[in-house]
């Protein structure tokens, strides 16, 4: 095998390695020493056996164990350091062959064209690896990294994608042994490539748009909620200091009455008479359940709703002001969790059992958010989401997930012994 041979299977090989490093969006800071050591080993085993087989068996041999002294090692590689798995690692595993192909095929295609040398060969190949390295990291990249990180099904079937067109390169392949058979096939196989490439962006970039649309009007959701838990807080804060101005006015009549009965010995009135005037001072009163002001408005709004459907509402928050996470996002998580408690909660025939306990504190930098309520219904899961078969409902459920998943967190939907718990950590 040609020294020139040699370097352009070389750049193959780092240019696979790049491709699955790039789309992977693989931290080295994030992944375990003794992953990356066993990673290590496995690269140079199959570095070792490449250079072995392609200098003793020539480069048609290599060609042909090329998926399992390259890609195979590569597999078990970056599987074991990546943090996406199954069928999303296997997408990318497929696609980093597509997008390695015009390295692939760029010398064969020019030296077709024009007068074949080993000089062509390698400056075409470092050429069309420099392209496709700038494309695929500007690009590219960026595309299968928002796919990777926002959409959690149908990778099966975007998966046909590679296998089609791995399909098809292998029947371009079969009898295609020849400069002249290269120059014949060279117009096929760039216009599979290019319908490949463009159905990929146009996946992509229609799964972006779509799902940018659907937080932009979520965004615009929690929103309105803000804007009506603001105008509520507002309106019982003018309540309240109205309340006050009027007590402060009716204070001296208020001590007279109580004087009057305590001069008269008539001590239960004016006991009766002074809890009567807390307890109104108490209704009147706008409270604080955290430091964050929007998550106030947020409860307020919506304990003032449980409350007038005669649910007792009880909350443990620590929130402080500043938080890692959106005021929107975090004010739709809170705004559907509560929506979805409170409607469990009017449903219930016992007046009793109406009770929604919601908990919120910090811890390592992450929001931890409970909510607790009782429910009558039977309650349907599909994918370990409950599902509801009534029309506009079940989005609140869809919007909390697509928001925890945002922010790369946690969430899970338990009912069990007719209590259920919504925890979402952020």
């Amino acid at each position: 095998m040609k020294i020139s041979e040699v370097i352009n299977e070389l750049l193959l090989i780092l240019l696979d390695f790049a491709v699955m490093y790039m789309l992977l969006d693989i931290n080295l800071a994030k992944v375990k020493k003794a992953k990356l050591f066993f990673s290590s080993i496995i690269l140079a085993i199959s570095l070792i056996l490449s250079v072995y087989v392609a200098f003793r068996y020539g480069r048609t041999t290599f060609h042909e164990y090329f998926p399992i002294l390259v890609q195979l090692p590569f597999y078990i590689l970056f599987y074991a350091i990546s943090e996406f798995k199954r069928a999303k690692f296997f997408f990318v595993f497929l696609s980093t062959y597509i997008l390695s192909s015009p390295v692939i095929w760029s010398p064969f295609i020019v030296g077709a064209f024009v007068n074949y040398s080993n000089r062509i060969m390698i400056l075409t190949t470092v050429i069309t690896y420099l392209i496709m390295f700038v494309v695929i990291k500007k690009f590219i990249a960026s595309l299968f990294h928002y796919a990777l990180e926002n959409l959690n099904s149908s990778w099966i079937l975007l998966s046909l994608l590679p296998i089609f067109y791995s399909i098809l390169s292998y029947l371009a392949d079969e009898n295609n042994h020849t400069l002249s058979a290269w120059k014949e096939t060279s117009y096929f196989r760039v216009l599979i490539l290019a319908i490949i490439y463009t159905s990929y962006m146009v996946v992509f970039i229609f799964f972006k748009q779509i799902r940018e649309q659907f937080l932009l009007k979520n965004e615009q959701t929690a929103l309105k909620l803000q804007m009506s838990a603001m105008k509520d807080h507002l309106s019982a804060l003018i309540d309240s200091q109205t309340m006050a101005s009027i007590y402060k006015h009716d204070l001296r009549h208020h001590l007279q009455y109580i004087n009057t009965c305590l001069l008269q010995a008539n001590y239960e009135e004016s006991s009766n008479y002074i809890m009567s005037i807390c307890n109104e001072i108490e209704e009147s009163s706008v409270f604080h359940y955290c430091e964050n002001d929007n998550v106030n408005m947020i409860l307020s709004s919506y304990i003032t709703r449980a409350k007038n459907s005669g649910i007792d509402f009880v909350v443990d928050a620590i929130i402080p002001t500043t938080i890692d996470v959106a005021t929107t996002d975090l004010c739709a998580v809170l705004a559907n969790g509560i929506e979805n408690a409170i409607v469990a909660c009017e449903k219930l025939q016992d007046k009793e059992k109406k009770k929604i306990h919601l908990s919120s504190y910090i811890k390592n930098g992450k929001i931890f958010l409970q909510i607790i309520n009782p429910y009558d219904e039977v309650i349907e899961f599909q994918k370990d989401l409950p599902i509801s078969h009534y029309e506009g409902h079940g989005l609140g459920t869809r919007s909390i997930v697509n928001i925890v998943t945002k922010y790369k967190g946690i969430s899970s939907f338990v009912a069990k012994d007719n209590l259920f718990t919504l925890t979402v950590i952020i």
